[in-house]
C-alpha cells in the first residue's frame, strides 16, 4: 500500500476553503428559481444525462458518486416532471436508458445561464487570467479526484 502524502498547511487551508464553497452561501447563490427549480444534484444529473445522450441509472449513480437509491428517487421525480425520458436499452431489453427531454434540456440551459451569470458577477473584478487559472486548477483537482475514484473502483 502506498503511504499517504504528507498533509501540508496549504492542503489544510484548501480543505477548509472547499468546505466554505460547498456550504450554503455559494449553493444558495447558485440555486435560482425557475419553472423547474433544480437542486444542485438534479442539475448535475441532467448535465451528465445530456452529455451521455443516453445512460443507465446505475451508471449515472456511479458517475455522480451517489447511491442507486438516491438516483432512483431523483430519476423518478424528474420523470414525473417530464425532464427525463426512459426507454428500453436496445442492447439489453431488461435494462432501461435515461435521456433528457426537450423540457429537461431547456431547464438545464436555464440553470446553467443563471449560474454562469452568478459566477460572472462573483468574478467580475478578477483579471481574466485569474479566472482561467482557477478554472485550470479546478480541472486538475477534478481530474485527480476522478483518477482516484477509478483506482479505488478497480480495487473493489
Amino acid at each position: 500500500m502506498t503511504p499517504a502524502p504528507p498533509i501540508s498547511r496549504s492542503t489544510t487551508t484548501l480543505e477548509r476553503e472547499l468546505g466554505r464553497l460547498r456550504r450554503v452561501h455559494l449553493i444558495q447563490l447558485l440555486r435560482t428559481s425557475s419553472d423547474h427549480e433544480l437542486s444542485v444534484l438534479a442539475t448535475e444529473l441532467l448535465r451528465v444525462v445530456v452529455e451521455a445522450r443516453a445512460i443507465r441509472a446505475s451508471d449515472l449513480a456511479s458517475t455522480l458518486s451517489v447511491t442507486k437509491t438516491s438516483i432512483s428517487r431523483y430519476v423518478n421525480e424528474m420523470l414525473r416532471h417530464r425532464l427525463l425520458i426512459q426507454r428500453a436499452d436496445p442492447s439489453d431489453g431488461r435494462a432501461t436508458l435515461l435521456s433528457a427531454s426537450a423540457l429537461g434540456r431547456r431547464a438545464l440551459e436555464e440553470q446553467q445561464a443563471k449560474r454562469n451569470a452568478v459566477l460572472a458577477e462573483l468574478c467580475s473584478g478578477w483579471p481574466d487570467g485569474d479566472v482561467e487559472t482557477l478554472t485550470n486548477l479546478l480541472q486538475r483537482l477534478n481530474d485527480g479526484n476522478q483518477a482516484r475514484r477509478e483506482k479505488q473502483q478497480t480495487r473493489c
